[in-house]
């Protein structure tokens, strides 16, 4: 057998054992075997063929697939231990199991597997006579070295540390899983019984306000803008004393949607809300060692790290919710969150096409919040291509929604057919004539007014679309009247807003807002429309239980 040039054979015993650390680390980083071998040939010298590595593998007890009873024993140790306040790491015969395998492992798991997770998350027996259980361990996770020991005479071999930008965001994810856990478990957050209002509108409501505040500010309103975005600022120190579980999405979120508009606003936000909370909550707290770690890469680390910090702290999240009984508003809302973040880049589609389709085929969403979700995704469709300029293709879509609604009762779905009407007057903005777009634009404040009231922050920020565009085509005295209204209209906001120390309106949905916050590619919101209607055929050609 050939060997590589410069090297007199391949790897011995000795070698393996000298390597293990490496290997096993890029195994655990979800390296395919070929990478592996490349990995460990360029870094470090290290030659051996495949089936070398699959032989050393199996006598390491390395396997490629969590077995069912391994991953329900691990749930049930994280869940006792964040019950505790005790951060976990799993070791699966010394190995440790990242994180992010764990849960893709949960929500592809088969329904009888994850009912078995859910028991033994909940208290259920434990099953410690499994050769496969002996085997796993969940421990504290070991502290970095100190400064002053980091280079003691007494460090043995050195270990293989992760880079920071695969470290700060894993640490994020242990964090926020031990708080989710400890919040639920605890008591501290209940999902809301069918028909009552969830306990998670506190985030929403924020986030809302803080996306009105960038609407205003682009139809021209910039000083009531920056006014709704201090009174934004304000009430963050409220929502930080009363967290709910959408909290640190919404911060995190706010993070990247003020960025979005401006970058320095998106730093000033990171340094306001890390410094507020290392004021209001002790060190120890999960906030202060997240802002910790975020701060630590500024806004582009958080842009970065976004996708994976969001894709753990919704499975931990929606576990929680499906581990109750079915609440259609909750795993709706949820649902919606996931579909939002995958449109905006944030979320793998694969997670949300698995989520999707689990809670469809197990009836947690029944089929006409199904059908909903649908025309939410095809709003968002519509527009991301006018944001594109693919105007006929915003138009047909948003046709196609109208369509839908006029077959539905008349009092159903107000705020889509508010975001429906403000679709069409954007389209007949850019596409149609001046006359067709005026007359959309008063549809539009009709159906807002009638929806919401006159001095809602819905219908003042179509007030400011509609009173610009006035201004843009010299329709003059109709911006004039718009602008008094306007300014009446805020007076009584601020009057609301000073009276109840608090935002004038609650928001207890997350499509509430209509527009996109962050930019959803048209190609990933097309692939949830397919994924949808995939579904939905599904689901109508499955065969019915009687």
């Amino acid at each position: 057998m050939a060997t590589p040039s410069g090297q007199n054979s391949w790897a011995t015993a000795d070698d393996w054992a000298a390597q293990r650390p490496y290997i096993t680390t890029l195994w655990d980083e979800n390296k395919t075997l070929k990478e592996i071998m490349h990995i460990m040939q360029e870094k470090y010298q290290f030659f051996a063929t495949m089936r070398m590595y699959k032989a050393r593998f199996q006598k390491w007890g390395i396997e490629k697939k969590i077995k069912a009873e391994e991953a329900v024993e691990i749930f049930r140790q994280q869940t006792a231990r964040a019950a505790e306040g005790k951060p976990t790491v799993a070791y699966i015969r010394g190995r440790r199991v990242d994180p992010d395998r764990l849960q893709r492992y949960r929500y592809r798991a088969a329904p009888l597997v994850s009912e078995k997770i859910m028991h033994a998350e909940k208290g259920g027996d434990e099953d410690t006579k499994s050769s496969r259980v002996s085997q796993i361990v969940c421990r504290t996770p070991s502290p970095s070295p100190s400064p002053d020991t980091a280079d003691s005479n007494l460090s043995i071999s050195p270990r293989l540390e992760e880079p920071t930008e695969l470290r700060i965001p894993h640490e994020c994810m242990q964090i926020l899983r031990n708080f989710i856990h400890g919040a639920f478990d605890g008591g501290l957050w209940q999902m809301a019984s069918e028909g009552d209002r969830a306990e998670m509108s506190g985030a929403f409501t924020w986030q809302h306000y803080v996306a009105s505040s960038q609407g205003l500010i682009r139809h021209g309103r910039v000083k009531e803008g920056f006014s709704l975005l201090g009174m934004c600022f304000d009430h963050y120190k409220q929502q930080l004393q009363r967290p709910d579980s959408m909290f640190w999405l919404a911060t995190y979120k706010c993070a990247m949607v003020l960025a979005s508009q401006n970058h320095r606003l998106g730093d000033a936000f990171i340094d306001y809300a890390s410094k507020l909370t290392s004021l209001m909550l002790p060190p120890g707290h999960p906030f202060n060692q997240l802002w910790s770690r975020v701060t630590v890469t500024g806004m582009t680390g958080i842009q970065g790290h976004a996708g994976a910090i969001f894709e753990s702290y919704l499975d931990m999240w929606g576990r929680h919710v499906n581990s109750t009984e079915t609440n259609t508003t909750n795993d709706v809302q949820g649902a919606f969150v996931f579909i939002q973040l995958h449109c905006t880049g944030l979320l793998s589609f694969n997670l949300l096409e698995t989520v999707i389709q689990g809670m469809i085929a197990g009836r947690a969403i029944s089929r006409e919040a199904a059908e909903f979700l649908l025309q939410e995704t095809k709003f968002r469709l519509a527009l991301s291509c006018l944001t594109m300029r693919r105007l006929k293709k915003a138009e047909t879509v948003t046709q196609d929604i109208i369509s839908w609604l006029e077959l539905q009762p008349s009092s159903s779905y107000p705020d889509l057919r508010c975001k429906a009407a403000w679709l069409m007057f954007e389209v007949k903005e850019r596409r149609g004539t001046q006359a067709e777009a005026l007359r959309a634009g008063h549809d539009l404040l009709k159906i807002s007014q009638d929806i919401y009231g006159p001095a809602h922050i819905q219908t003042l920020e179509a007030m400011s679309a509609v009173e610009k565009y006035c201004r843009k085509i010299g329709a003059t005295k109709g911006a004039e009247q718009m602008s008094r209204d306007f300014e009446g209209r805020w007076r009584t906001f601020r009057r609301m807003a000073d009276s109840r120390k608090n935002f004038p309106q609650e928001i207890d949905q997350p499509w509430y807002y209509r527009s996109i916050e962050l930019g959803e590619k048209v190609e990933k919101v097309q692939e949830t429309v397919d994924m949808f209607e995939r579904c939905l055929k599904l689901a109508d050609d499955s065969p019915r239980v009687s």
